[in-house]
């Protein structure tokens, strides 16, 4: 159980080591003003004031950027950057905020000394936390055993990558080939041994190993003489990944650096899940309605400006889901174009700017003038609160597509066997692919940014998409 759920563990307690920092920091920082005989006489309970209210911001600016989810995902390098950059930011803020409230009740020494003793206690913090992953890890614990299939014929800038960070846990087992041995066991990559073993026996490998995932370089290699990785995967419920430059750089796009690539495969765990699911619920039915009630004034401007410009409907509605088959729904937006837009859209196809099922336009003769402002700056989607409300979608989550652009899709493609991962949580207002580029992407990146999500979806993760959303929507980035 412990090795299973290695990753969670790690993660908590990873915030409870930073919270013990802070507090550990504050007792220090009271310690060493009351050695100073001149300092001015403040009330404790101010001294314990800002102390909740400085680990209270750095703690969520540690959620919003990632900073725990990369405790597990990331070389211990990207880890101390974010946790850097979490320390610059919540310092800038909390001094803003004294200075914008004109607040005099504080300790400037206390202050001074906290703020400056803050980052190294979190460091020492930390480097006690790797040194007890790296005890774990030598007892077999958070220790991943790994596979990689298909990359006979290169790639291995992968394996050293992996053998630079032993800190992430992956122990590379083997090379599986899909060619004939001819009495080659082993093939030496970058100056070590790796066994080699037939992809005809990888059921057996796998057992015979204990092995917990699979390395793909592309999904390219499941059609390409690999596709029984996949069946064997899910008859062994392990998990399959792609890792490969390609994937790495598309994570980028989304200020996403992990390190274990894209899932392409993962078995279910229900109870998990159904906790995910729960939460998740939960907190888009609050977050939802608190939205509502904010963007209320800008909604009826909006419902107004439509109306003089066009008339009604105000609303476009319109049957979409997550993947061909899956649960249809009525996917509210302001109308942004013409009344006769669908009527159009197939004559339009031809100047398709992006690839797949999706269909984007930069100068699109449909839209209206007020669409291409609600458009730029996604206040079109705003009554998509309404199906997060009605639990038809949530705030964040792979985007839904409508029904009948699923029989335009290419189900030949190298992707299209993953799409139906999609439909494991709901549809989502903004995700990923929204904030990596939208429009510039296509529908493959679309999809394994998706598959990414479904798979790594956690509030803490749910997060840090809908705090990269705003400067998105704010610039208008990638929308058309």
């Amino acid at each position: 159980m412990l090795r299973r759920n290695w990753r969670m563990i790690f993660v908590t307690l990873s915030i409870m080591v930073d919270v013990t920092a802070i507090v550990l920091t504050g007792v220090l920082a009271y310690y060493l003003r009351t050695l100073m005989l001149d300092a001015p006489h403040f009330e404790t309970i101010y001294f314990l004031y800002f102390v909740v209210f400085f680990g209270s911001i750095l703690l969520f600016v540690e959620l919003v950027l990632g900073v725990y989810r990369a405790t597990f995902h990331s070389q211990a390098r990207r880890q101390y950057f974010l946790a850097g950059k979490a320390y610059v930011f919540s310092v800038l803020i909390i001094l803003s905020m004294l200075y914008a409230f004109r607040s005099y009740n504080f300790p400037p020494r206390f202050t001074f000394i906290f703020l400056a003793l803050v980052p190294f206690i979190f460091a020492l913090g930390r480097s006690v936390l790797n040194r007890l992953n790296s005890f774990l890890q030598q007892r077999g614990h958070g220790i991943c055993n790994v596979l990689l299939v298909g990359y006979d014929n290169g790639g291995m800038e992968i394996f050293d990558r992996l053998k630079r960070f032993p800190e992430l846990g992956y122990n590379i087992k083997g090379i599986v080939s899909k060619d004939k041995l001819k009495g080659k066991h082993s093939a030496k990559m970058l100056g070590a041994e790796l066994p080699m073993y037939k992809l005809s026996a990888l059921d057996h490998t796998i057992r015979d190993l204990n092995i917990d995932r699979i390395f793909v370089p592309s999904a390219a290699s499941i059609t390409n003489g690999y596709a029984e990785a996949i069946r064997v995967s899910k008859r062994q419920q392990i998990k399959l990944n792609i890792l490969s430059l390609e994937s790495d750089q598309l994570l980028r796009l989304a200020s996403v650096y992990d390190i274990a690539g894209i899932t392409l495969y993962a078995p279910p765990r229900f109870r998990i899940d159904a906790l995910k699911y729960f939460f998740k619920r939960l907190f888009d039915i609050i977050s939802a309605s608190i939205i509502l009630v904010l963007v209320l004034p800008i909604i009826l401007i909006t419902a107004l400006s439509i109306m003089i410009e066009s008339g009604f409907p105000i609303f476009f509605k319109h049957k979409r889901a997550a993947i061909r088959g899956g649960k249809e729904f009525n996917f509210i937006k302001f109308r942004s174009m013409i009344k006769n837009a669908d009527e159009m859209k197939e004559s339009l196809f031809r100047e398709n700017e992006t690839d797949g099922i999706l269909f984007k336009m930069k100068n699109d003769p449909r839209m209206t003038r007020v669409g291409q402002f609600i458009r730029k700056y996604s206040i079109d989607e705003l009554p998509q609160l309404i199906n997060v409300i009605k639990g038809e979608m949530s705030l964040v989550g792979p985007r839904p597509l409508p029904i009948a652009d699923f029989d335009k899709a290419d189900k030949r493609s190298e992707y299209w066997d993953f799409v139906k991962a999609r439909d494991r949580v709901k549809p989502g207002i903004t995700g990923l692919w929204q904030i990596s580029g939208r429009s510039k992407l296509g529908f493959k990146e679309m999809v394994w940014l998706d598959l990414y999500y479904v798979e790594n979806q956690s509030l803490l993760f749910d997060l840090e998409i809908l705090f990269e959303t705003i400067p998105v929507v704010l610039f208008g980035k990638g929308a058309y």
